[in-house]
Formats: C-alpha cells, sequence, structure tokens
C-alpha cells in the first residue's frame, strides 16, 4: 500500500507500540499526527521522531473525555488538511482479579481501551470512508481469552472487539476498511520515552491487590514472549494494505482462540494448562 502524502492520526501514539507506529507509517511517506495524554509525551515523541528520522505533527489530548475525540479530528483537519486513517491506539493494561475491581476501577479500564476511542472513529468515519482508508484497533490476546490476573482488561478489550465489529458492519459498505490487531504482549523499545516508567509497572498493582509474582510477567503469565514491535508494526502495515479484518499475534494464540471459539470447553482446558497459576 502506498502511505505517501496520507494523513494519519495515530491516538496512543506518544509511547509503546503506537509510537512504533507512527513512526513506520512516517517512514512509508504518511503525514502523521501522533496524539498523547500529556504535553511532556508530545514533546518526547516528537524528539523521538528526529532521533530515528521521523517526523509528525503531535497534539494533547483526554480521548476518553467528551469532545476531544471531535477537537482532535478538527485540529488533524487544520494541520494536515484532513484525515484518510485513524490508529486507536491507546490502552491500559494492569493486573487485577475481577471479583476484586470496583465498578469505578472497571470503568477506568472501560475508559482507556474502549472509549479513548469511540467519539474520535466517530468524528473521523465520513473522512475515512471517503478516503477508502483505514481504522485500525490495536486490541489483545485478553480480548480472545482471559489470561490469569488480567480480568477487567479482557472486558474492556472484549468491548473494543465488539466496538470494532460494529464499526465494520456500518463503515465496509462505505469503502471504509476495519482492522482489529490482538497482539500478545509487545516488547518495548529501548529508546521508548515510556520505557522507564514501563519496567515495573505491574509491580504496585499486584502487591495491593495480593497477586503472586507471575502476575506482574508480560500477558499475566510466564508462558508468553514479547513480540518484537517493529516486526509487528510491518505486519499492520501489511494487513491494512489486504484488508483484512484481523491480526493475531502470535499465530499459536489465534489456534487457541479458534479451538475456544468451536469447542469452549476443550479450549478453555487447554488454555488452563498453559498459562501459569496459584
Amino acid at each position: 500500500m502506498n502511505w505517501h502524502n496520507r494523513r494519519v492520526i495515530v491516538a496512543g501514539g506518544t509511547a509503546g507500540f503506537g509510537l512504533v507506529l507512527a513512526r513506520h507509517l512516517a517512514a512509508a511517506g504518511a503525514r502523521v499526527l501522533v496524539v498523547g495524554r500529556s504535553g511532556e509525551g508530545v514533546r518526547q515523541a516528537l524528539a523521538y521522531g528526529e532521533r530515528h528520522g521521523a517526523s509528525f505533527r503531535g497534539l494533547t489530548a483526554g480521548l476518553d473525555q467528551p469532545g476531544e475525540g471531535s477537537r482532535v479530528v478538527g485540529e488533524c483537519l487544520r494541520l494536515l488538511g484532513g484525515v484518510d486513517d485513524v490508529f486507536c491506539c491507546v490502552g491500559r493494561s494492569g493486573r487485577a482479579t475481577m471479583l476484586g475491581t470496583s465498578r469505578a476501577e472497571l470503568q477506568q479500564y472501560l475508559d482507556a481501551n474502549l472509549f479513548s476511542a469511540v467519539e474520535l472513529v466517530q468524528a473521523a468515519a465520513d473522512d475515512v470512508a471517503a478516503a477508502r482508508g483505514h481504522v485500525v484497533f490495536i486490541g489483545s490476546l485478553a480480548g480472545k481469552f482471559v489470561l490469569p490476573f488480567m480480568g477487567p482488561y479482557s472486558v474492556a478489550k472484549s468491548a473494543l472487539a465488539a466496538f470494532a465489529d460494529a464499526v465494520r458492519v456500518e463503515l465496509a459498505p462505505r469503502g471504509g476498511h476495519v482492522l482489529l490487531v490482538c497482539p500478545g504482549p509487545i516488547r518495548r523499545d529501548p529508546d521508548d520515552p515510556a520505557a522507564d516508567r514501563a519496567a515495573n509497572r505491574y509491580a504496585d498493582e499486584a502487591a495491593r491487590a495480593g497477586l503472586p509474582p507471575e502476575a506482574t510477567a508480560p500477558g499475566g503469565t510466564t508462558t508468553l514472549r514479547q513480540l518484537d514491535a517493529d516486526r509487528l508494526a510491518a505486519r499492520v502495515l501489511a494487513a491494512c494494505a489486504a484488508r483484512r479484518s484481523e491480526l493475531v499475534v502470535p499465530g499459536s494464540a489465534r489456534l487457541l482462540a479458534g479451538l475456544i471459539e468451536w469447542f469452549p470447553d476443550a479450549g478453555r482446558r487447554l488454555l488452563a494448562r498453559v498459562t501459569t497459576r496459584r
């Protein structure tokens, strides 16, 4: 696919996988607006782009707040002249038990993983359809099956997956493409502005909830290896070119998710055996 001069919003593009995607899109010729919650995060992302030879525009917005999604689209129209594609990379993982999570805490997961995308996608939908563009949601394996110590996150990512399907039903007949990406844990770029903060980000949560040490491992278990962010970004852009509806990585997880879908009892017994619990 030719990304040259396409006008792309990368929400959650100031750190983590969103920042890597923004770099790949800019390298492919796209005009990229990265959106992050803090001004300092935006400044660090722009500096990261300069170090890697990628030029972005930046914008601060709290996309889980009413009015912010529409404002971001309006700013993209002002800064880039339009919107062709939207990548929704905002999210919040965490470590908790489902039965120990309050309604307010669950709302925070939903705000970060679902509602951060809703208004933004609604505001950009007409422009994306007119451009035969892409709406890409970065979900998680946690939206395919529930891993230990990740129940609230799974609820939120499952809701995002359903939202992606609903958007696809309405946008595809108008020419828009919707891709849901469901990756396992992703290795952070050592040069990521948030790399230091992310190193032990689950330790405090796990300690407060009285969870065992393995709860802080990638994926809430000791069996999932971290994905290479650059390879995953290349696969996401290739999935856009092929206009695929879903990308699940690694492939073994895709097979397990399919097994759970078709043979729920056998699939969940297998899931219980391959994840670490205490």
